[in-house]
């Protein structure tokens, strides 16, 4: 079963919006798991928020319900955001 959506906060999207236009590549942790990601795309489907990118060692295709998210850490600002609400 899926939760409701819990929106992540504004300073944190607007990273990851921007790492998109850069396709930078992000650490992420997602329920105690790390995962790197490149990030391609970041947008609204209904009332929910995702994250498409794609694992640069494999080249898998990644697609993150924003909300899930615990931390993501931007290696090139060395700088760790948390998504806590708008």
């Amino acid at each position: 079963m899926v939760s409701s959506y819990q929106p992540i906060s504004c300073s944190m999207y607007d990273v990851l919006e921007v790492a998109a236009l850069r396709k930078k590549l992000l650490h992420l942790s997602i329920s105690g798991t790390l995962q790197e990601i490149i990030v391609l795309d970041v947008y609204a489907k209904g009332k929910e928020e995702f994250l498409d990118g794609v694992d640069p060692h494999n080249g898998i295709p990644l697609h993150i319900r924003l909300d899930t998210i615990d931390s993501l850490f931007d290696s090139s600002e060395n700088k760790t955001y948390v998504p806590k609400q708008c």
